[in-house]
Protein backbone atom coordinates (compact mmCIF):
# COMPACT_ATOMS: atom_id res chain seq x y z
CA UNK A 1 0.00 0.00 0.00
CA UNK A 2 1.05 3.42 -0.95
CA UNK A 3 1.10 5.78 1.64
CA UNK A 4 0.63 8.99 -0.48
CA UNK A 5 -0.23 7.85 -3.83
CA UNK A 6 -2.31 10.70 -5.46
CA UNK A 7 -0.96 13.60 -2.64
CA UNK A 8 1.02 16.36 -3.64
CA UNK A 9 3.81 16.62 -1.80
CA UNK A 10 6.04 20.10 -1.91
CA UNK A 11 9.77 19.77 -0.56
CA UNK A 12 11.43 23.27 -0.10
CA UNK A 13 15.51 23.22 0.04
CA UNK A 14 15.14 19.74 -2.18
CA UNK A 15 18.37 20.17 -3.98
CA UNK A 16 20.36 18.76 -1.40
CA UNK A 17 21.19 15.41 -0.21
CA UNK A 18 18.17 14.99 2.06
CA UNK A 19 16.17 16.55 -0.69
CA UNK A 20 17.38 13.71 -2.96
CA UNK A 21 16.12 11.32 -0.64
CA UNK A 22 12.95 12.59 0.51
CA UNK A 23 11.67 13.33 -2.94
CA UNK A 24 12.58 9.59 -4.30
CA UNK A 25 10.96 7.83 -0.89
CA UNK A 26 7.47 10.07 -1.42
CA UNK A 27 7.50 9.29 -5.08
CA UNK A 28 8.17 5.65 -4.13
CA UNK A 29 5.24 5.86 -2.38
CA UNK A 30 2.85 7.20 -5.02
CA UNK A 31 3.33 10.81 -4.13
CA UNK A 32 3.31 13.44 -6.82
CA UNK A 33 6.44 15.69 -5.95
CA UNK A 34 7.02 19.81 -6.51
CA UNK A 35 10.69 19.70 -5.68
CA UNK A 36 11.83 23.15 -4.77
CA UNK A 37 15.36 25.11 -4.59
CA UNK A 38 17.73 27.38 -6.14
CA UNK A 39 20.03 25.03 -8.38
CA UNK A 40 18.30 23.81 -11.04
CA UNK A 41 20.98 21.66 -12.61
CA UNK A 42 20.31 19.61 -9.52
CA UNK A 43 16.65 19.65 -9.39
CA UNK A 44 16.90 18.19 -13.06
CA UNK A 45 19.16 15.29 -11.89
CA UNK A 46 17.04 14.60 -8.74
CA UNK A 47 13.51 14.93 -11.06
CA UNK A 48 15.49 12.01 -13.65
CA UNK A 49 15.31 9.48 -10.90
CA UNK A 50 12.30 9.71 -9.15
CA UNK A 51 9.63 6.52 -10.33
CA UNK A 52 7.17 7.93 -12.75
CA UNK A 53 3.47 6.96 -13.03
CA UNK A 54 2.83 6.50 -16.56
CA UNK A 55 -0.73 7.59 -16.72
CA UNK A 56 0.60 10.99 -16.69
CA UNK A 57 1.11 11.46 -20.47
CA UNK A 58 4.07 13.57 -21.62
CA UNK A 59 3.79 15.68 -18.58
CA UNK A 60 5.55 13.73 -16.07
CA UNK A 61 3.82 13.60 -12.23
CA UNK A 62 6.52 15.52 -10.49
CA UNK A 63 7.55 18.93 -11.20
CA UNK A 64 10.82 21.36 -10.44
CA UNK A 65 10.49 24.99 -9.41
CA UNK A 66 13.70 27.02 -9.23
CA UNK A 67 12.66 29.35 -6.21
CA UNK A 68 13.70 31.18 -3.49
CA UNK A 69 10.93 30.32 -1.16
CA UNK A 70 12.17 33.49 0.92
CA UNK A 71 10.78 35.62 -1.58
CA UNK A 72 6.98 35.97 -1.00
CA UNK A 73 6.33 36.94 -4.76
CA UNK A 74 7.97 33.63 -5.91
CA UNK A 75 6.75 31.92 -2.94
CA UNK A 76 3.03 33.09 -4.16
CA UNK A 77 3.52 31.75 -7.97
CA UNK A 78 5.04 28.78 -6.47
CA UNK A 79 1.76 28.12 -5.03
CA UNK A 80 -0.22 29.04 -7.76
CA UNK A 81 1.69 27.12 -10.36
CA UNK A 82 1.42 23.78 -8.18
CA UNK A 83 -2.23 24.41 -8.01
CA UNK A 84 -2.97 24.76 -11.87
CA UNK A 85 -1.37 21.10 -11.84
CA UNK A 86 -2.59 18.97 -9.33
CA UNK A 87 -5.35 21.30 -8.06
CA UNK A 88 -4.12 20.68 -4.48
CA UNK A 89 -1.33 20.51 -1.62
CA UNK A 90 -1.38 17.76 0.50
CA UNK A 91 1.90 18.21 2.16
CA UNK A 92 5.25 20.41 2.75
CA UNK A 93 8.75 19.62 3.53
CA UNK A 94 10.70 22.65 4.40
CA UNK A 95 14.44 21.35 4.55
CA UNK A 96 16.35 24.14 5.88
CA UNK A 97 14.54 26.49 4.83
CA UNK A 98 12.72 29.79 6.03
CA UNK A 99 9.05 29.09 7.76
CA UNK A 100 7.75 32.24 5.92
CA UNK A 101 6.14 30.09 2.94
CA UNK A 102 4.17 28.53 5.59
CA UNK A 103 1.55 31.21 5.61
CA UNK A 104 0.92 30.61 1.74
CA UNK A 105 0.47 26.69 1.69
CA UNK A 106 -1.28 26.30 4.96
CA UNK A 107 -5.05 27.40 3.34
CA UNK A 108 -4.29 24.83 1.17
CA UNK A 109 -3.33 22.29 3.65
CA UNK A 110 -6.45 23.59 5.30
CA UNK A 111 -8.91 22.20 2.43
CA UNK A 112 -7.29 18.68 2.58
CA UNK A 113 -6.44 18.50 5.97
CA UNK A 114 -2.66 18.30 5.77
CA UNK A 115 0.66 18.77 7.65
CA UNK A 116 3.74 20.35 7.06
CA UNK A 117 7.47 18.44 8.26
CA UNK A 118 10.50 21.13 8.95
CA UNK A 119 13.75 19.79 8.87
CA UNK A 120 17.13 21.39 10.23
CA UNK A 121 20.25 19.47 9.60
CA UNK A 122 23.58 20.03 10.05
CA UNK A 123 25.51 18.80 6.76
CA UNK A 124 28.52 20.77 7.65
CA UNK A 125 30.16 21.74 10.94
CA UNK A 126 32.00 25.13 10.85
CA UNK A 127 35.52 25.73 13.13
CA UNK A 128 33.27 27.18 15.73
CA UNK A 129 30.04 24.39 16.32
CA UNK A 130 29.87 23.64 19.12
CA UNK A 131 26.84 20.54 20.95
CA UNK A 132 26.07 23.46 22.94
CA UNK A 133 25.03 25.67 19.69
CA UNK A 134 23.78 22.61 17.84
CA UNK A 135 20.92 22.04 21.80
CA UNK A 136 19.63 25.70 21.40
CA UNK A 137 19.28 25.30 17.49
CA UNK A 138 16.89 22.39 18.64
CA UNK A 139 15.47 24.45 21.35
CA UNK A 140 14.61 27.22 19.26
CA UNK A 141 12.86 24.91 16.08
CA UNK A 142 11.28 22.80 18.72
CA UNK A 143 9.28 25.93 20.47
CA UNK A 144 8.94 27.44 16.72
CA UNK A 145 6.88 23.89 15.74
CA UNK A 146 5.13 23.72 18.93
CA UNK A 147 3.66 27.56 18.02
CA UNK A 148 2.72 26.94 15.07
CA UNK A 149 1.42 23.63 15.38
CA UNK A 150 -0.63 25.18 18.46
CA UNK A 151 -2.09 28.01 16.15
CA UNK A 152 -3.39 25.74 13.39
CA UNK A 153 -4.87 22.63 15.53
CA UNK A 154 -7.83 24.58 14.87
CA UNK A 155 -7.39 23.84 10.96
CA UNK A 156 -6.55 20.44 11.12
CA UNK A 157 -3.08 21.05 10.00
CA UNK A 158 -0.76 19.34 11.75
CA UNK A 159 3.42 20.70 11.69
CA UNK A 160 6.09 19.05 12.81
CA UNK A 161 9.23 18.99 12.65
CA UNK A 162 12.62 17.04 12.63
CA UNK A 163 15.99 17.71 14.09
CA UNK A 164 18.41 15.90 12.13
CA UNK A 165 21.94 16.34 13.95
CA UNK A 166 25.17 16.22 11.55
CA UNK A 167 23.93 14.61 8.43
CA UNK A 168 26.32 12.80 5.78
CA UNK A 169 27.09 9.97 3.21
CA UNK A 170 30.54 9.75 4.88
CA UNK A 171 31.28 7.03 7.82
CA UNK A 172 34.32 8.83 8.62
CA UNK A 173 34.70 10.01 12.31
CA UNK A 174 33.52 13.81 13.40
CA UNK A 175 33.56 16.23 15.61
CA UNK A 176 29.60 15.25 16.21
CA UNK A 177 30.20 11.49 16.28
CA UNK A 178 32.10 11.84 19.66
CA UNK A 179 28.65 13.52 21.22
CA UNK A 180 26.55 10.44 19.55
CA UNK A 181 25.55 7.65 22.47
CA UNK A 182 25.25 5.26 19.01
CA UNK A 183 28.64 6.23 17.67
CA UNK A 184 27.21 7.26 14.59
CA UNK A 185 25.77 10.16 12.66
CA UNK A 186 22.85 10.12 10.87
CA UNK A 187 22.24 9.51 7.14
CA UNK A 188 19.88 11.04 4.66
CA UNK A 189 18.05 8.08 4.18
CA UNK A 190 17.66 8.36 8.61
CA UNK A 191 16.16 11.52 8.08
CA UNK A 192 13.64 10.61 5.15
CA UNK A 193 12.52 7.92 7.62
CA UNK A 194 11.33 10.14 10.44
CA UNK A 195 9.63 12.48 8.17
CA UNK A 196 7.91 10.05 6.18
CA UNK A 197 6.35 9.14 9.54
CA UNK A 198 5.29 12.51 10.27
CA UNK A 199 3.55 13.02 7.34
CA UNK A 200 1.69 9.89 7.31
CA UNK A 201 -1.74 8.56 8.53
CA UNK A 202 0.73 6.81 10.33
CA UNK A 203 1.10 9.99 13.16
CA UNK A 204 -2.52 11.70 12.62
CA UNK A 205 -2.51 11.81 16.46
CA UNK A 206 0.67 13.45 16.23
CA UNK A 207 1.19 17.60 15.93
CA UNK A 208 3.78 19.73 17.66
CA UNK A 209 6.38 17.23 17.85
CA UNK A 210 10.41 17.95 16.79
CA UNK A 211 12.08 14.50 16.56
CA UNK A 212 15.55 14.52 17.07
CA UNK A 213 17.34 11.85 14.68
CA UNK A 214 20.83 12.21 15.75
CA UNK A 215 21.95 9.36 17.32
CA UNK A 216 21.00 10.35 20.24
CA UNK A 217 22.64 13.59 20.68
CA UNK A 218 19.96 15.63 21.96
CA UNK A 219 19.89 12.96 25.10
CA UNK A 220 23.29 14.45 26.22
CA UNK A 221 25.29 17.55 26.35
CA UNK A 222 28.48 15.88 26.63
Amino acid sequence: MKRFKEKTVIITGADSDIGRATALRFAQEGANCIIVGINSDILGYIYEDLPQDHTWINTGNHLTVTSDINDPTQTARLVEHVLEKYNHIDVMVNIDTAVGIHQSVIPELIKTKGNIVNISALTDLSADWSIDTYKAEQSKLTELTKKLALENIPNNVRINAVTAGFVTTDVSSNPFVTHSPLGKTATPFDVTAAVMFLASDDAAIITGLNLPVDGGVSTFTN
